[in-house]
């Protein structure tokens, strides 16, 4: 059975995507929220892995996150 090919993508279409800045995103990922991989010293992601639904709400999340710690 044949799979389709998948483009990986970089941090930056990653941050446009899921509407986050590259610290959410680093966060996602060291909190296991968003799924990435390693290649070399690079780090990608797959497209259709950041349109869950599970993870529309992750700027939402951090921002009142933030917003909690620093009251």
């Amino acid at each position: 059975m044949a799979q389709a090919v998948e483009n990986l993508i970089g941090p930056a279409v990653a941050c446009q995507m899921l509407g986050v800045d590259q610290q959410s995103l680093l966060r996602g990922i060291n909190d296991g929220i968003v799924p990435a991989y390693r290649i070399g010293d690079s780090v990608r992601f797959r497209p259709s892995e950041l349109r869950h639904p599970a993870l529309s709400g992750l700027a939402e999340h951090y921002r009142s996150k933030d917003e909690h710690f620093a009251a």
